[in-house]
């Protein structure tokens, strides 16, 4: 058997380990001691706070500095035994005056910073300047109030002095004793302005008084003494602007209004050719001479725009008077032609509303080669009237059916109860009728015997215009009064049979005229579609009102005759609207 030797750990391994660890953070340590001593001496050698009290009482002062210091004491303390008897005079603020200068001389030839010296030192010159500002204070403020009355009493000049003389006063205070309570450099500023306002005023003034009489000549229409007065007064305006700018009386506005007047000036002599021939031409035109008044328009409107041109700033200078004479020239010439013009619109709407369609078409075409012809030949007259230009155009499209839709029209009227003259559509409009006169149809429930839906009250106001304009007499819509006459009493009408509801109508409205009609002969005045009335109590920014209930109306509202209201844009599939003629 063979046994083997146990060999023993390697301790010295272990021993040279743990002390290279040891050293490492020994070095380590004493690099961070190294690091803060550092810091620490470049600390030391930084600026530091001094304690100049400190210093002081271990700096010597000369026995001639310490007389200096003391004589300052005793001057103040004779001022002051002044000040406990009388208050201060000229003289007495002398010894202060000498107590700063001595103290002053003690701070300079004291070694070092003094605090409490330059305190004293500093307390003594405020002191000071507060005196020797009191009275210059004083003189500038009664100087002041002097120069105030004389202003009140505009005697300008003198008082402009005394404000000159005022801010002398102060100027001085703030240049010499800044210190002093009397510094104020807003007061100096208002003085100042104060001065120059005084300056300017009576300027302003005379050239006020040369504009005045200036209007004086203009009025008597003396043209050249009102322009030298005018130039005089300009020239004036122009030194203020120039030199007193920042006062009240420096104006570029009244500068300009001036030269508009002096142009004005110039021009109105040709202004008053202008007016004198214009008055003319009215005259004229009154007279019915309208060839002659024509003439004398045109050559108004040839000076006016001649004055234009010379004089563009002139307040006589005006294009719109131009065109004015225009119109007035081409009217008078144009009145021959508007006369006839006018008689045909009248025989139109005689032969319309007699029911002579044949007759009125003829009219119409003279009516539209006329008004063609004022178009081209006078665009300018005011006799062209657009609102009629748009009437016979309209009827020439629908000429060729102006007898129908009269016969149709006229069939379906019945007398509005106790409304004597009027008539009113025994249906709602149907979708036919309203599509042959507006040439479309809004409708979104479609059928030609269908009430027309989805109509706004204006869409409705337009159609009863255009009807108008066909059967030559006045279509409106009806009002609330009227329906009501048209419907009658309810109390023993079993609606069913008269009114479509939503218990029968699927929630659409249903031909016009199938149900029974009520006791006045109108058909579906209740239910179907809800219709529009006139608006001849409301303002027209206001909502306009539809009546009678619709297919979608449970039958006991629809008793109740609902009435709604709605913006006059609006559309809706239940509302629609009957017409009513006033036939005499």
């Amino acid at each position: 058997m063979v046994h083997l030797k146990k060999s023993s750990p390697p301790r010295r391994s272990h021993e040279t380990s743990g002390l290279k660890r040891f050293m490492l953070a020994l070095l380590i340590f004493l690099g961070c001691a190294g690091v803060l001593a550092l810091f620490w001496f470049l600390s030391q050698l930084g600026p530091k706070q001094v304690d100049y009290r400190a210093l002081n009482a271990n700096v010597e002062v000369s026995a001639e500095a310490k007389a200096l210091r003391q004589q300052s004491i005793e001057l103040e303390a004779q001022f002051e035994e002044v000040l406990a008897i009388r208050s201060a005079e000229a003289k007495d603020v002398l010894l202060l005056k000498r107590a700063l200068d001595l103290q002053r001389q003690y701070v300079e030839s004291t070694p070092g910073y003094n605090t409490l010296a330059s305190q004293r030192l500093d307390n003594l010159e405020k002191r000071y300047q507060d005196l020797s500002a009191d009275q210059l204070r004083a003189t500038s403020v009664e100087l002041e109030s002097e120069a105030q009355a004389l202003a009140n009493n505009q005697e300008y000049e003198a008082a402009r002095d005394k404000y000159q003389e005022a801010f002398e006063e102060q100027k001085t205070i703030n240049e010499d004793f800044p210190l002093s309570a009397a510094y104020n450099v807003g007061r100096a500023t208002r003085l100042q302005r104060q001065a120059r306002y005084l300056t300017a005023e009576p300027l302003l003034r005379e050239s006020m008084k040369l504009e005045q009489e200036a209007d004086v000549f203009i009025a008597k229409h003396e043209w050249d003494p009102a322009a030298e007065l005018l130039k005089q007064a300009m020239k004036i305006q122009q030194r203020l602007n120039r030199e007193y700018r920042g006062t009240n009386q420096a104006s570029v506005s009244r500068l300009e209004r001036l030269k508009v007047k002096l142009v004005g000036m110039q021009s109105g002599q040709d202004h008053l050719e202008i007016e004198q021939m214009a008055d003319l031409a009215d005259a004229s035109r009154a007279a019915g001479e309208t060839l002659e008044a024509a003439s004398l328009y045109e050559e108004v409107a040839r000076l006016q725009k001649q004055l234009n041109e010379a004089y563009p700033d002139s307040p006589y200078a005006s294009s719109e008077r131009v065109a004015e004479f225009q119109r007035k020239s081409q009217t008078a010439q144009s009145f021959e032609l508007g006369l006839e013009i006018e008689t045909n619109h009248d025989l139109l709407k005689r032969l319309l509303s007699e029911r002579r369609t044949y007759e009125a078409a003829e009219v119409i075409v003279a009516l539209r080669r006329d008004i063609k012809q004022m178009e081209e030949a006078f665009p300018r007259s005011s006799l062209n009237d657009e609102e009629l230009q748009v009437k016979v155009r309209y009827l020439n499209l629908v000429q060729n059916d102006l007898g129908y839709i009269q016969d149709r029209v006229y069939d379906a009227l019945l007398p509005v109860p106790e409304a004597e003259g009027l008539q009113m559509l025994r249906t709602e409009v149907p979708q036919a009728l309203y599509s042959l006169i507006m040439g479309t149809n809004p409708s979104r429930n479609q059928g030609d015997v269908n009430p027309v839906d989805s109509v706004s009250w204006t869409e409705a106001k337009s159609f009863c215009e255009r009807l108008s304009w066909i059967v030559g007499k006045e279509v409106r819509l009806p009002t609330e009064n009227e329906f009501r006459q048209s419907l009658g009493p309810l109390r023993y009408v079993v609606l069913e049979k008269h009114v479509w509801s939503v218990s029968d109508a699927d929630g659409v409205a249903q031909p016009a005229g199938k149900k029974e009609p009520f006791s006045s002969g109108f058909y579906d005045l209740l239910g179907n579609v809800s219709e529009w009335l006139e608006s001849i109590d409301r303002f027209d920014s206001e909502d306009a009102r539809h009546i009678g209930g619709h297919a979608q109306d449970r039958i006991e509202s629809i008793f109740t005759v609902p009435m709604r209201s709605a913006p006059r844009g609006e559309r809706n599939r239940l509302t629609g609207f009957r017409v009513v003629v006033v036939v005499d």
